[in-house]
């Protein structure tokens, strides 16, 4: 299913031609910006437990909290690479910039899931108890998570909750690397520390669905960022394993989330380059994880037919409602470029560190 040619490939890396070659400063900022196709393969798999998960198949587990606990992580890890790396190379944080990329990298796609809980609101209400004109306003505000904090019930958009939380992280997020500079690690270490003690405390709704209580998972990505995380790929093989096994076990969110995080953090600082062969589905898993509520509201979680739908709908999204917008907004290019292979299904430079699902 939309496999492209060339999209597993690790992108060539090429000098402009007015500059020698890169000191080392130079080479550790492309290190961090290149491609990494192990990373796309990473949220194919995060993305494909939650679908799961919301099939309920084989059987109800945990791949919905190990998911898109896996997501947070590699969305803090990317996103501070992104600003870390553009910090160090022309000695600011373009912070409007960054703002606008993120529109455009995550609006369209949004709006189009919008768009089609509004049309299907208003020809079948979605079935009672379901507050979905509020789901709308407050997902468009990034903002549904404290909406469900409520106990409100906002489907087919509930699943937002997590782009709400990652949007309201990177409000202050490039404050804390502007402000902080030379110290934004500890400033994460003890904020990893503050927010898993909230959870140990927090308990229901608020629990799950606030920012406070669910950070810490984005700050562990900032962390393994900052410190240039990298260690044997056995480790990566490890947490790979450790991410599936929790996604399949009885556990409770207490235990799970941890787990998942610290499975995540494995498998990114391990560079399992195999994983590279599922980047294709990893490209998309925005759209997928888009979709995958809205379509298994409507289908039920009978014969698998939900998640076949969501495959066939996000392809569209992520061809007509990502894909154009995957080139645009960016800042100058840095004078080591990234040059991707296939410009359909690749970011392109350092936008190739599309932290969005």
């Amino acid at each position: 299913m939309w496999f492209n040619a060339g999209v597993g490939e690790m992108p060539s890396l090429q000098r402009a031609p007015s500059r020698t070659a890169p000191d080392a400063a130079d080479a550790a900022s492309v290190d961090r910006v290149a491609y990494r196709p192990d990373l796309d393969g990473l949220r194919a798999i995060a993305v494909a437990l939650v679908i799961l998960t919301h099939a309920k198949w084989p059987w109800p587990n945990n791949g919905g909290d190990t998911g898109v606990t896996a997501f947070f992580v590699l969305s803090g890890f990317l996103i501070t690479n992104l600003l870390v790396n553009q910090q160090e190379r022309q000695g600011r944080i373009h912070v409007l910039a960054f703002y606008r990329r993120r529109v455009v990298r995550l609006g369209p796609a949004l709006l189009g899931v919008l768009a089609f809980t509004l049309a299907l609101g208003l020809a079948t209400g979605w079935g009672p108890g379901r507050d979905w004109q509020l789901g709308i306003v407050s997902s468009l505000a990034y903002v549904s998570n404290w909406v469900e904090v409520g106990n409100i019930n906002i489907d087919p958009l509930g699943h937002t909750w997590s782009l709400a939380i990652e949007e309201q992280f990177y409000l202050f997020w490039p404050a804390v690397l502007i402000l902080l500079r030379g110290r934004p690690l500890l400033f994460a270490i003890v904020a990893i520390i503050a927010v898993s003690l909230i959870r140990i405390v927090a308990t229901g709704p608020f629990e799950y669905f606030s920012t406070a209580a669910r950070v810490d998972a984005i700050l562990v990505g900032c962390v393994l960022a900052l410190i240039g995380a990298r260690w044997s790929r056995w480790y990566a093989v490890a947490g790979l394993a450790a991410l599936v096994a929790v996604s399949f076990l009885d556990l409770s969110h207490d235990i799970a989330i941890p787990a998942a995080i610290v499975a995540t953090a494995a498998i990114i600082g391990g560079r399992l380059e195999p994983l590279g062969r599922l980047a294709p589905a990893g490209l998309r898993a925005y759209s997928l994880y888009l979709w995958n509520w809205p379509m298994t509201i409507l289908f039920g979680s009978v014969a698998l037919v939900a998640p076949l739908m969501t495959i066939v709908v996000a392809e569209f999204s992520f061809r007509l409602l990502e894909a154009p917008f995957l080139h645009r907004g960016k800042a100058a290019r840095p004078s080591v470029t990234v040059v991707p292979k296939d410009p359909v299904a690749s970011p392109g430079q350092t936008d190739l560190l599309t932290a969005e699902r």
